[in-house]
């Protein structure tokens, strides 16, 4: 075994480990900074908040847009007018966003039915005509509940990952994959802080998406791993085990991203702004997955595994 190809994973675990803790560390940063400014750690979105989502596309919007004159600048006038007519309603500090397909997301406090038709009523007398996509209406207290809900979803779903994987292989297997598991939503989390990405109901069912997908990766190249150490020669050092291991699984894994990859990227371009953010949380969560299963389940596995035969030659 000493002799067959294999990458060098497990000597170069503190680069795999300090690559991650970097990302991890400037988005918990930033969370942090936000906190003490007393701003909201991340962008919850009204699934959690409670609010009013509108999304509209307007005619006048597109006219705009194919005449003469920087794109941007365009729309940042068309927000502007957007929230001046907003703020007749006490609604000047509403979130407001130009999607890539020209719709408009407009983002405001629980508004009642009748404020509502009064506020869409009013753009569309300011602002021109309007096709009217979507209303997502969240009270603040179903909100909360929401946020409570998810968090607990997420616990035991990584409690029983933990299970699972202890019953089908060893604790330390399992706590290997439970670690890689929390980074990847760490890495998640991070990324959305950096980004601002909207946390809302679609962003929690992507992560447990990508969860699910990253330790189905971590389990194949785990069960690799025992297979090599039921048959283990006392010449062979665990971290060459590990390496050789993850080396015959190393394409299998990256071959299988890359295709989900394609499809995923297929529905961030294709797919439209109400499944935007379920998009790129798998498009991160993917990429994220496939390089904690390699980089960091499997040396964590070498660094917590009995020191028996750890020695390296």
């Amino acid at each position: 075994m000493n002799q067959m190809k294999r990458f060098k994973l497990v000597q170069k675990r503190n680069l795999w480990f300090g690559f991650s803790l970097i990302i991890i560390a400037v988005g918990f940063g930033l969370m942090g900074l936000r906190a003490v400014s007393h701003e909201p750690v991340l962008n919850f979105g009204i699934d959690f908040t409670g609010g009013t989502s509108f999304i509209v596309k307007f005619d006048s919007l597109n006219a705009r847009l194919l005449g003469k004159g920087n794109e941007q600048d365009t729309q940042i006038a068309f927000i502007e007018e957007l929230r001046g007519v907003l703020s007749q309603f006490g609604l000047g500090k509403s979130q407001i966003q130009i999607t890539q397909d020209k719709a408009v997301i407009i983002r405001t406090v629980a508004l009642d039915n009748d404020r509502r038709v009064s506020v869409l009523r009013s753009l569309e007398e300011r602002v021109g005509v309007m096709e009217l996509l979507e209303v997502d209406v969240i009270g603040p207290t179903i909100g909360q509940e929401l946020k409570e809900q998810s968090f607990w979803i997420v616990l035991m779903v990584s409690i029983a990952l933990l299970i699972y994987i202890t019953w089908r292989f060893e604790l330390v297997f399992g706590a290997a994959a439970l670690i890689a598991v929390l980074h990847d939503a760490m890495v998640i989390i991070s990324f959305s802080s950096i980004t601002n990405l909207e946390i809302n109901t679609a962003y929690v069912a992507a992560l447990l998406t990508v969860l699910g997908y990253s330790i189905n990766d971590t389990i194949v190249i785990f069960d690799r791993i025992r297979e090599q150490l039921q048959g283990k020669s006392n010449k062979i050092t665990l971290d060459t085990l590990i390496d050789v291991s993850v080396t015959q699984m190393f394409t299998r894994s990256v071959h299988t991203s890359i295709t989900t990859l394609i499809v995923v990227g297929s529905l961030l371009v294709f797919g439209g702004a109400t499944i935007k953010t379920f998009t790129i949380v798998l498009l991160v969560g993917i990429i994220s997955g496939t390089y904690s299963s390699i980089f960091i389940a499997s040396p964590l596995l070498y660094v917590m595994y009995p020191r028996l035969g750890k020695e390296t030659g």
